[in-house]
């Protein structure tokens, strides 16, 4: 059995649009893998189903679409319902509202490096959209910045799918996947630790003047 290759099957009888619709789906549904989906594209890549720069734009595009549909609809319905918003699909996703307040601090301190970095992020890059539209982030920061993150992202494991089935052929799609979510999750614990220390690090106390 291989779903995700069973899936890509099913993307690529829509061909772009199918990869712009499993980019655009992965923002609105969180139970959707996004790496073994992406790992499985550039699997498909190597067969053809569609070229490797087209596999990146496409999906790109799709997710960065989704994003923005968020980011607007916090701008449009105002902050109250949006931290209650932000708040509901941070627990669909596992996170705490403390850690979304952190993330929230964070962002208003050191916005135009975090949009990019928190596409980088398991489960923050799907909030990162609705807390941009709440600080609210400049529009052009925020569209620049989760542009290249998520090109980022999806050109990694892409990528892995893709090179992966050269050096392997036949390589199962399910299988890269589940080797890809073990170095994923160790990957997040050092990057939520280096986070975690980014955000409580103490800032420098001021020199005390010397008395006379």
């Amino acid at each position: 059995m291989d779903p995700l290759g069973s899936l890509i099957d099913w993307i690529a009888v829509y061909g772009m649009f199918g990869l712009f619709a499993i980019g655009l789906a992965e923002r609105f549904v969180p139970i959707l893998p996004s790496y073994g989906v992406l790992v499985a594209i550039g699997i498909a890549s190597v067969d053809s189903a569609w070229s490797l720069p087209d596999a990146i734009i496409f999906t790109t595009a799709g997710s960065f679409s989704g994003g923005l549909v968020l980011y607007l609809l916090v701008r449009a319905v105002g902050q109250d319902r949006s931290i209650k918003l932000l708040y509901w699909f941070g627990r669909l996703l596992g996170l705490s509202p403390a850690r979304i307040d952190r993330t929230l601090s964070s962002f208003r301190a050191r916005e135009r490096t975090l949009i990019v970095i928190s596409q980088l992020i398991p489960a923050v890059r799907l909030i990162a959209p609705l807390v941009a539209g709440l600080i609210p982030a400049n529009f052009g920061r925020f569209a620049g910045g989760t542009i290249l993150g998520i090109a980022l992202w999806n050109s990694l494991f892409i990528a892995v799918g893709y090179f992966a089935v050269i050096a392997v052929p036949g390589m199962n799609a399910l299988a890269l996947a589940i080797k890809v979510l073990v170095f994923l999750i160790a990957t997040e614990v050092l990057l939520a630790l280096a986070w975690r220390f980014a955000v409580r690090r103490p800032r420098r106390a001021a020199p005390r003047e010397n008395r006379s």
